[in-house]
C-alpha cells in the first residue's frame, strides 16, 4: 500500500528539508522510475519537469509547438488563493502554491522574479458588498491575510486608481503576480541544466500500453521508451488521455487579455476593479481582462483589447495614453467540476494525469508532490481531493 505524506511533513519539504529525508520516502522505488516522460511545456509541465530532475530523474518533455505556447501564454498569472479558492482543501492547496512561489525564489537563484504586492477589490454594489465581508471574514478564519479597508488606506495602495462609490473594499496582502511566459522558460533552463530533454516542436501520437503497463510513447521525432508519462497538456488532456483509455472532463473556457507596450508605472499590484482586472509587469506592460469567468469572443482583436482597456480606464484614468501591443484569446483547461485532477488513475498506473484552471497559482506545490507521487510510491494526502476516480469514469 502507498505511504501518506502529511501536511507537517510538505511544510518541512518547502522549508528546505530534503525530499528523501521524508519519512515515506523510498529510493528504491525512485530508482524503478527513472525513465519519465511529460506532455506539455506550459508551467505545469516545466514545473513538474524541473522538480523532477532536481530528484535525478530521466526527464524528456514533449511540446507539440514550443514552450507556453497554450493556455500559459494567455493567462493572467495572477497568484492567489483568494474567496474563490472554496472549499477549504482547495483554498489550502493554493496556500502551499504561494509559499511554493516563495521557496521557488530561493532555489532559483534570482532567476525567477515574482511581482509581490497584493490584491485589491471593491464594489460598489450593496449585494455584493455583504457577500465580500462574508468572505473576507471566513478568508480570516482560515488565517489568509485578507482585509477590509477604507478609502484613506485603498488611496495609499493604489493612488492611480479612482475607485468611484465603495460599498466594499478589501486587500490581500500576499498575493502577487509573474510572467508566465518567463516563469516556464526559467523552471525548463534550470530542468535542463540538470538534464532533462525538451523536443519541440514534438507531438505524441501515440501511448503504447501493453495489458495496462506502459511501454513509451510514439511521436512526430521518433519512439521513446518509458516508465512513466506525465499528461499536463491543458486543453489537450482529454485526446491524450483517451489514448490510455481515459476520459478526462473537461469544460473550455474562453479568456480575452489585452496587453499593452511598456509604458510608466501606473498601479503597483493586482488590481481586480469593477471594470476590469489589471496587472503591471516589471517591463511596464500593463495586461488587463474582463474578469475570470468565460467570454463569447471568438477573436483576439484590437477592437476587443480596447473595450477591455476602455472598461479599465473608468477606475485608471491614465490607461488612455497607453497603446495596445497585442490581444490575445486562450482557452483555459477546466475541470468540469472546477478542481484539479491529480495522480495515477485506477487502471493506467504508469500515466499521471495534471489537469486544472489555476495552473499559474498551484505550479509550485504540484511540481514538488507530483515528483514525490511519482518517484516514491506514495499518495499524497493534500491530493486525495483531487483524483480522477471522483468522476466515476472507469478506464477502457
Amino acid at each position: 500500500m502507498a505511504m501518506k505524506l502529511n501536511r507537517r511533513h510538505f511544510f518541512q519539504l518547502f522549508s528546505g528539508v530534503a525530499v528523501a529525508t521524508l519519512p515515506g520516502a523510498k529510493a528504491p522505488a525512485a530508482q524503478a522510475r527513472r525513465r519519465i516522460g511529460i506532455v506539455g511545456g506550459g508551467i505545469l509541465g516545466g514545473s513538474i519537469a524541473y522538480n523532477l530532475t532536481r530528484r535525478g530523474a530521466d526527464v524528456t518533455l514533449f511540446e507539440k509547438s514550443k514552450p507556453a505556447a497554450g493556455a500559459t501564454q494567455n493567462s493572467f498569472a495572477w497568484i492567489n488563493a483568494s474567496s474563490s479558492k472554496r472549499p477549504y482543501h482547495y483554498h489550502h492547496l493554493s496556500r502551499l502554491g504561494l509559499l511554493g512561489y516563495r521557496q521557488l525564489e530561493r532555489e532559483l537563484g534570482g532567476d525567477l522574479k515574482v511581482q509581490w504586492g497584493g490584491g485589491l477589490d471593491w464594489t460598489a454594489d450593496s449585494t455584493r458588498a455583504r457577500a465580500i465581508r462574508e468572505r473576507v471574514a471566513q478568508s480570516q478564519r482560515w488565517g489568509y491575510p485578507t482585509r477590509l479597508i477604507d478609502e484613506e488606506e485603498f488611496h495609499k495602495l493604489e493612488k492611480n486608481v479612482v475607485p468611484g462609490p465603495v460599498s466594499a473594499a478589501y486587500f490581500s496582502e500576499d498575493e502577487g503576480s509573474i510572467d508566465p511566459v518567463r516563469t516556464t522558460e526559467v523552471l525548463l533552463e534550470h530542468a535542463k541544466a540538470a538534464g532533462a530533454r525538451v523536443q519541440y516542436p514534438c507531438e505524441v501520437t501515440e501511448i503504447d500500453l501493453r495489458w495496462g503497463r506502459l511501454r513509451g510513447v510514439k511521436t512526430t521525432l521518433g519512439d521513446y521508451e518509458l516508465d512513466v508519462l506525465v499528461i499536463a497538456a491543458g486543453i489537450d488532456t482529454p485526446r491524450l488521455a483517451e489514448m490510455a483509455g481515459l476520459k478526462v472532463p473537461l469544460v473550455r473556457s474562453r479568456g480575452v487579455l489585452a496587453h499593452t507596450k511598456p509604458a510608466e508605472r501606473l498601479i503597483e499590484r493586482v488590481v481586480l476593479s469593477p471594470g476590469a482586472h489589471m496587472k503591471q509587469k516589471f517591463d511596464g506592460r500593463l495586461v488587463a481582462g474582463m474578469g475570470f469567468g468565460a467570454t463569447p469572443v471568438t477573436e483576439a482583436t484590437n477592437e476587443e483589447g480596447e473595450k477591455i482597456l476602455a472598461s479599465g480606464q473608468t477606475y485608471l484614468p491614465r490607461i488612455e495614453q497607453l497603446e495596445i501591443e497585442r490581444v490575445t484569446l486562450g482557452f483555459r483547461p477546466l475541470p468540469k467540476d472546477g478542481h484539479p485532477i491529480l495522480g495515477f488513475p485506477e487502471g493506467a498506473p504508469d500515466v499521471y494525469l495534471t489537469v486544472m484552471h489555476s495552473g499559474v497559482t498551484l505550479c509550485p506545490v504540484v511540481g514538488r508532490l507530483a515528483a514525490i507521487e511519482i518517484l516514491d510510491g506514495v499518495n499524497v494526502e493534500l491530493l486525495e481531493h483531487y483524483r480522477y476516480e471522483r468522476f466515476g469514469e472507469t478506464p477502457s
